[in-house]
């Protein structure tokens, strides 16, 4: 087994690892944990968008190890694009959505709650949250069959 695909398995290993502690663990905790929903918030997206430009360096090691063992891959072009999938969506996660739902709760609370102008911004973050939740599901489940398909190989 060369070099490259064990780098490539502890990549995947630690880029699901670290999404589903996250998601699952790490932000529900602090929801829990402190009083103010505003600070929870506030706190939740730091560790979103940190966690984010962290996996655009994922993303590109993930690319850079396929290409030292593409030879030993059956399904080149399938296995590039869903490399590039995920690099664009973590582009995507780290300047826009991310910044958009940190902006809309920014604004959320300089305004009073109840106005309309809360109702548009409220609308516009559950818009946001529950596209991040969907895409985040999404990745989780392409970075679990990139996982299960490297580990269903005949060198392991």
């Amino acid at each position: 087994m060369k070099n490259s695909f064990k780098i490539y398995l502890f990549i995947l290993g630690l880029w699901l690892g670290l999404t589903c502690f996250l998601d699952f663990f790490a932000v529900p905790t602090v929801f829990r944990t402190l009083a103010s929903r505003q600070d929870a918030g506030t706190l939740g997206m730091i560790f979103f968008h940190t966690f984010n430009k962290i996996e655009i360096v994922l993303a590109l090691l993930l690319g850079l190890c396929g290409f030292f063992f593409k030879e030993d891959i059956k399904f080149k072009k399938t296995f590039f694009s869903t490399i590039s999938g995920l690099l664009i969506l973590v582009l995507v996660y780290t300047f826009h959505m991310t910044p958009q739902i940190i902006d809309v709760n920014k604004k959320k609370y300089n305004v009073m709650e109840g106005s309309e102008e809360y109702r548009v911004l409220e609308e516009k973050h559950l818009f946001y949250h529950g596209l991040f939740r969907k895409t985040d599901g999404l990745k989780i489940l392409v970075l679990l069959t990139l996982f299960g398909t490297a580990l269903k190989r005949k060198e392991v």
